[in-house]
């Protein structure tokens, strides 16, 4: 990204203010790779089947964590600990007794963390089934591994920060799938009036883009960049990167044949709109804790 795109003032837009673009049957299918966060985000409880059957009955692509347990056994928990004991240092008989989803509901108190052989089980029964498998501890090799003994190439992308993973995964697995997420080094919320803080966050996501702008974008086949954003009593909003820099790296992502995603952080990611107007910028599917407001946004596009 050229670096006259960092002193661009901070843009205030109107939601609506760009041209609507045409939902095509293709559009709406790619739309369904969006990422929901740990299954179903602030919905049912991490990385559990119940989150993830329920993902993938409303067509969209859940999200899960992979780990080892001390014994060696391969699970899907997005903490490193449990109970103040790291997961690497529960057993899988131990673990597999633990409610992990009373902390949502008490109805969910017989809710149980999966064996990464389970989830791809459930999904070798159903084609239309999908998954991002997040990076924790597992090697990316182990991970290309698993999938191409189910042969779910084309239903899982393996998911990290790391771009050097990235590549591993798919040496091992050219046929394999891959999201590059890049965020912006914040994982609070930003202050969006202290001086020069959203020029630095930008600017944290921006030098991962290059990194991998410096090689086209070779073995990636999603990124998916970061932001937050801030709304106005008068309903405008003003976006951390900024409207213009996620213009131009839609753009260079589409011409490397990327897909585009955009993760919408913090609570603001719970609205409809902003879904819709990132959708009109250009950004082809998103990452969320708020899925109910993406498939709100979905319909509305739909016209439905």
């Amino acid at each position: 990204m050229k670096k006259t795109l960092l002193v661009l003032s901070v843009a205030a837009m109107a939601m609506g203010a760009w041209a609507d673009r045409v939902m095509t049957p293709q559009a709406l299918e790619t739309l369904k790779h969006s990422l929901i966060h740990r299954g179903d985000g602030k919905g049912r409880p991490d990385n559990t089947m119940e989150a993830l059957l329920y993902t993938w009955a409303k067509g969209y692509t859940p999200e899960s964590d992979i780990r080892f347990t001390k014994d060696g056994k391969i699970v899907a928990f997005h903490d490193n600990s449990l109970k103040k004991r790291k997961v690497s240092e529960w057993t899988w008989a131990e673990l597999r007794e633990e409610d992990v989803g009373s902390y949502r509901d008490p109805k969910y108190a017989t809710c149980r963390a999966p064996l990464w052989e389970t989830i791809f089980t459930a999904m070798e029964e159903n084609p239309s089934r999908r998954i991002h498998i997040d990076y924790k501890d597992v090697p990316p090799e182990k991970v290309a591994e698993m999938v191409k003994a189910h042969g779910l190439e084309k239903q899982c992308w393996f998911i990290c920060k790391n771009y050097d993973l990235i590549k591993r995964y798919k040496a091992a697995l050219p046929e394999g799938q891959s999201l590059h997420w890049m965020n912006l080094g914040n994982w609070g919320r930003i202050d969006f009036a202290k001086p020069g803080e959203l020029e630095k966050c930008e600017k944290y996501m921006l030098d991962q883009f290059e990194n991998a702008a410096k090689e086209n974008f070779k073995d990636i086949d999603n990124v998916q960049l970061h932001c937050q954003l801030r709304k106005a009593a008068d309903g405008t909003f003003t976006f951390c990167p900024k409207i213009e820099t996620m213009k131009a790296c839609i753009a260079r992502l589409h011409a490397a044949g990327v897909e585009a995603s955009m993760c919408v952080w913090q609570t603001e990611a719970d609205d409809p709109e902003v879904y819709k107007f990132l959708w009109n910028l250009g950004f082809d599917s998103f990452g969320t804790d708020y899925p109910e407001a993406l498939y709100r946004a979905v319909a509305e596009l739909q016209g439905k």
